[in-house]
């Protein structure tokens, strides 16, 4: 694969997952992507990550975790990658996340680093091709 345009991560704690938002509700969860979207938003634009013309992207995720003890399920994350790259999108670091413009999303099972927390990993897609 080629080199990462850019990498984030946040440091914040576990990302949100299936069950919590199943427990939290309609309006927790809101809460929660809301607040997700703009850190996501900030984290990119105080990084200064800016690519001329990124048409087409994929993307990695990865998992934090502090240590091994209870590690979650690879997918468990994805409201809080929804949220992530929703935040992306709306600071203007990718075009949008849809088909023609998110060429593929990986998820990567969490990584054992001595924090909690997510991290994002953007590619240069190429233009056209299908993952």
């Amino acid at each position: 694969m080629s080199h990462p345009l850019f990498t984030l991560a946040d440091d914040r704690g576990r990302p949100y997952t299936v069950n919590q938002v199943a427990k939290d509700g309609r309006w927790g969860w809101q809460a929660h992507t809301k607040a997700t979207r703009e850190f996501w938003g900030w984290l990119g634009v105080e990084a200064r990550v800016r690519a001329a013309h990124l048409e087409q992207v994929t993307i990695e995720v990865t998992p934090l975790h502090r240590d091994a003890r209870s590690p979650q399920d690879i997918g468990a994350c994805a409201p809080h990658v929804k949220a992530a790259i929703d935040g992306l999108v709306d600071a203007g670091l990718i075009p949008d996340d849809n088909p023609k413009h998110l060429r593929l999303l990986t998820y990567h099972p969490p990584r054992i680093c001595g924090i909690d927390g997510m991290e994002l990993v953007v590619y240069q897609a190429q233009e056209g091709t299908t993952p």
